[in-house]
């Protein structure tokens, strides 16, 4: 692989001699028009093979426009960033900043949240916020009179995080597969005396629940959730089946119009919100990151001490989400605990280890 160092004199010296003036479609190969690819960002792949997810520029001006709407925000405002970015969460941070022209208070990349993160919101007088539900049950809401406004998303929202973060300030519950623009529906502002959901499709989005037979479910019953609209990504890049197979006909759009089916459950509740149910396959979340199982154990099986591999999501010690891998050596070999974790961190997202630790995935 050939890297491009953007700070060295080597790269950056033939850029001194060109203008600073903003590039015009006279410069390049073809008009920027809505529906070009805007972005490619990874996500995890069932087949041990990340998957690129091509995102429009129509799908993000839709969306940059109803962040600063249902968000309220104004030049003036000041926008955390803290979002990896490996996560989408950190388009929606770059997009709060610029659509609403406010600051952006980028938090330290050595900060994962508790006093730290507190200090940072703090000290850069922030007044809104994307935190993932882990991250923000760690920090304190006092001491913190700038913050107007907290979206919380990639992961569950507890009742109990609601009642910690949504008093004297509005806070928001997002959910949306990368391959939907970021979000797809939204709830909010969230009071402590209601259910938590997934709430309503956002703007220029429709959302559907399907049986087996892809037939509409009533009210109240589970089915799989089935988004449409302008924030649909174009698709995988160089990824031509797995792309048929996500993103399938729309059989109430117009010809050619398509739906992605996300693999979670969910269902319609009497006041016409999603409420989040799980998944119909092997996916979990971890940290807000989306991650298929079955990558993990193709990784795994390719170190030469490993015959079968099985990773599951279990409970850690304050009930997060940990990976735990179940792996049996080939014949006559043991497996070296260490080496095998290293041998995963070659080839994993490094989004996926416990920070702070050697592991998140303990070998047995």
């Amino acid at each position: 692989m050939d890297w491009l160092l953007l700070d060295e004199f080597s790269t950056d010296e033939p850029n001194t001699y060109r203008s600073d003036a903003p590039v015009d479609d006279s410069e390049r190969r073809s008009r920027v028009r809505y529906d070009d690819p805007a972005y490619l960002i990874y996500t995890s792949g069932s087949t041990g093979v990340p998957k690129g997810v091509v995102v429009s520029h129509r799908g993000l001006s839709s969306f940059a426009d109803e962040e600063r709407v249902r968000f309220g925000v104004e030049p003036g405002d000041r926008t955390l960033h803290f979002s990896s970015p490996s996560f989408d969460a950190s388009v929606l941070e770059l997009l709060l900043a610029f659509g609403g022209a406010a600051t952006m208070v980028i938090a330290p990349p050595t900060v994962y949240g508790g006093d730290e993160l507190a200090q940072v919101m703090r000290v850069g007088r922030v007044t809104h916020a994307f935190v993932t539900p882990a991250a923000l049950a760690t920090v304190d809401p006092a001491g913190l009179p700038d913050l107007r406004v907290v979206v919380t998303g990639g992961d569950a929202c507890s009742p109990a995080l609601v009642d910690q973060w949504s008093h004297g300030r509005s806070m928001f519950n997002a959910y949306g597969p990368t391959e939907t623009t970021v979000v797809a529906t939204l709830t909010g502002p969230l009071s402590s005396d209601v259910p938590v959901t997934i709430g309503k499709p956002m703007r220029g989005a429709a959302a559907v629940l399907l049986d087996s037979r892809l037939q509409p479910v009533p009210i109240g019953v589970a089915g799989e959730l089935y988004v449409s609209g302008v924030g649909l990504a174009r698709g995988y890049h160089a990824r031509a089946t797995i792309t048929a197979e996500r993103f399938v006909a729309d059989p109430n759009g117009a010809a050619g119009e398509r739906m992605y089916r996300t693999g979670d459950l969910a269902r319609w509740n009497g006041d016409g919100e999603l409420e989040y149910l799980g998944r119909s396959d092997f996916q979990i979340k971890i940290r807000g990151f989306r991650v298929e199982l079955g990558e993990i154990d193709d990784v795994l099986r390719r170190h030469p001490s490993v015959a079968q591999a099985v990773t599951a999501g279990v409970a850690g010690p304050s009930g997060e989400t940990l990976l735990a891998a179940y792996v049996t050596a080939v014949a006559g070999t043991h497996i070296d605990n260490s080496e095998l974790i290293a041998h995963a961190r070659s080839s994993l997202a490094p989004t996926w280890f416990r920070r702070g630790s050697s592991s998140s995935i303990p070998f047995r």
